[in-house]
C-alpha cells in the first residue's frame, strides 16, 4: 500500500460552524490499483492528518477517516455508478438567494442550505426566500450545525411553522434536547454531529434522518450499524476530493440508493484529484467511466 498527502484550495473561503476554511488536505491510499481517501475535517473530525499518518505507520489505532479509507480499499471502484444528490447552497445570504434559481436547472429532488451563521431574523428571511424560489416538489433541507440555544431554535421553528421543509440538521448546541424541541414544536430533526460520539440512538427516537459522513464515522461497519436502526440514511461528504466522494457514492448506492445524498461539495474545490471528474446531470451524481488519479501534485508518505 502507498500513501500520498494532498492539498486543494477552495475557490473561495467556506464558512462552517463559524470557522473559515480556505482549502482541504488529506491522505490518498493506493493498493493494487484501487484508491481511497482519509481526509479528517478540522473542527468536525476528532483526529488530525498527522494522526492519520501515524496510524498508517502503526504508531496508533486507525481513526475514523482512516477506517473509512482502509475499508474502501477492499471494494473495487464501480464506474458510471449514479446516485441522486441534493443541491448545496453555501455563502452569504445574497449569494444563496441568487443561486436558488440554479436549483431548478439541476433537476435535483432536494436542496440544502446552512442556517445559524447569520442573525436569527436573517436566517428566517433567507429560508423563506429560498423556499419561495424552489419548485413545490423540491425538498428543502436545513442544517444549523448545532448553532442555537433552545429558545433560539424554538423561535426559528415557530417563525417557519407554515413553511414546508424536510428537516433541520442539528439545530441545538445541546443535542440531548432535540427530542424536547420536537415534542414542543413538531419540527423534524436529523442527526449529524451527534452521531460521531453517540453510543446509541436511544436519546433521539423521533429523528427523521441520520446524516452519514463516512469520513467522520468510519467505514462500512459504522454504516451497517446505522442501517440497522431502520431510519433513513442520508450520505454526506465532508468536502473530500473526488476520490473520497466516489467511495461515499458506492456506499450510498448500496444503502440509500433513492435518497438524495449530500455530495455536492466538490463544486467548492478549486481542483480535483480525479483526471475525469464526477458528473452532475438530471439530479444524479455519476462516477467517471475511467478512474485515473492525478499524482503530479501528490506528496508520497513513507510508511
Amino acid at each position: 500500500m502507498r500513501a500520498f498527502r494532498f492539498r486543494i484550495p477552495f475557490k473561495a473561503p467556506v464558512l462552517l460552524k463559524g470557522r473559515s476554511y480556505t482549502g482541504r488536505q488529506g491522505v490518498l491510499l493506493e493498493s493494487k490499483g484501487q484508491w481511497s481517501e482519509a481526509s479528517p475535517l478540522p473542527g468536525f473530525s476528532s483526529e488530525t492528518i498527522d494522526e492519520v499518518v501515524a496510524a498508517l505507520r502503526g504508531k496508533q489505532k486507525p481513526p475514523a477517516s482512516l477506517n473509512f479509507a482502509l475499508s474502501a480499499l477492499d471494494e473495487p471502484f464501480i464506474e458510471s455508478l449514479s446516485v441522486p444528490y441534493n443541491f448545496l447552497l453555501l455563502g452569504a445570504a445574497k449569494q444563496i438567494a441568487e443561486r436558488a434559481v440554479e436549483c431548478q436547472l439541476s433537476n435535483c429532488r432536494a436542496v440544502k442550505i446552512k442556517v445559524g451563521q447569520d442573525s436569527l431574523e436573517g436566517d428566517i428571511e433567507l429560508v423563506k426566500e429560498v423556499r419561495e424560489a424552489l419548485p413545490e416538489n423540491m425538498e428543502l433541507r436545513l442544517d444549523a450545525n448545532q448553532a442555537w440555544g433552545f429558545e433560539e431554535a424554538v423561535s426559528f421553528v415557530e417563525s417557519l411553522e407554515d413553511l414546508d421543509f424536510q428537516y433541520i440538521e442539528e439545530p441545538l448546541r445541546d443535542p440531548l434536547r432535540m427530542e424536547e424541541l420536537h415534542r414542543l414544536t413538531g419540527v423534524k430533526y436529523a442527526l449529524d454531529e451527534s452521531l460521531v460520539d453517540a453510543n446509541s440512538l436511544d436519546p433521539w427516537p423521533s429523528a427523521a434522518a441520520l446524516i452519514c459522513k463516512p469520513s467522520l464515522l468510519g467505514g462500512r461497519q459504522a454504516v451497517e450499524e446505522l442501517a440497522r436502526s431502520g431510519k433513513p440514511i442520508v450520505f454526506s461528504a465532508a468536502f473530500e476530493s473526488g476520490v473520497g466522494i466516489m467511495r461515499i457514492i458506492q456506499l450510498a448506492a448500496e444503502f440509500s440508493p433513492n435518497i438524495p445524498a449530500g455530495l455536492d461539495t466538490l463544486a467548492w474545490l478549486a481542483d480535483d484529484l480525479l483526471l475525469e471528474s464526477l458528473q452532475k446531470k438530471d439530479g444524479l451524481l455519476t462516477t467517471p467511466r475511467h478512474i485515473e488519479v492525478n499524482q503530479v501534485e501528490l506528496e508520497e508518505v513513507l510508511l
